[in-house]
């Protein structure tokens, strides 16, 4: 069997503190601090969307510079996991996957409401449904130091994830992009 869900329920809630905690943290930052954090810097505003309406997306490019980002943060887990620090690695990447996830999502919602919403969707569907297994079995294997040909699944789910990324996101962005 290549990979089996591991996970005890101790682990789940912990993990799922961790995100939840930094979501919650970004959508405080951005309340506790608008203008700081999403006003000034012009974060998100309707300039931003209208370059990104007229942007020619070099497809890819961006699947190069995705997967450099998502196996970069693969091997800072397996790093960490070596190290024997897994846990370690894994609360800071939940921990900042949820204050990024939760400050983008604030700011969108403050800005343009529903449609917010609908584009921060488009932003993370439909790439998102294999990038979060692959992490998940990615961070049980590195909390478990399990066999090392077990990472190949999660990597090869990581990198359709990318090419998803890459060539699918930019198509559903535009969709929705023409609603603003």
């Amino acid at each position: 069997m290549l990979f089996s869900w591991g996970f005890d329920k101790k682990e789940k809630s912990i993990w799922m503190i961790l995100f939840l905690g930094g979501f919650l943290a970004g959508i405080a930052g951005i309340c506790l601090f608008p203008e700081q954090l999403a006003i000034e810097t012009g974060f998100l505003d309707s300039t931003f969307l209208n370059h990104l309406k007229n942007l020619d997306v070099d497809r890819l490019g961006l699947f190069f510079y995705s997967l450099r980002c998502r196996i970069g943060f693969a091997a800072v887990l397996i790093l960490f996991s070596a190290a024997g620090l897994a846990a370690v690695g894994i609360a800071a990447g939940l921990l900042w996957s949820g204050l990024s996830a939760g400050a983008v999502l604030t700011v969108l919602s403050m800005r343009y409401g529903v449609k917010g919403l609908l584009f921060f969707l488009s932003c993370i569907l439909p790439q998102q449904l294999l990038f979060i297994p692959a992490y998940m079995m990615l961070m049980d294997l590195c909390m478990k130091r399990k066999e090392k040909r077990k990472i190949l699944l999660p990597t090869a789910v990581v990198i359709t994830g990318c090419l998803i990324e890459s060539y699918v996101n930019p198509i559903i962005m535009k969709v929705v992009l023409k609603f603003f």
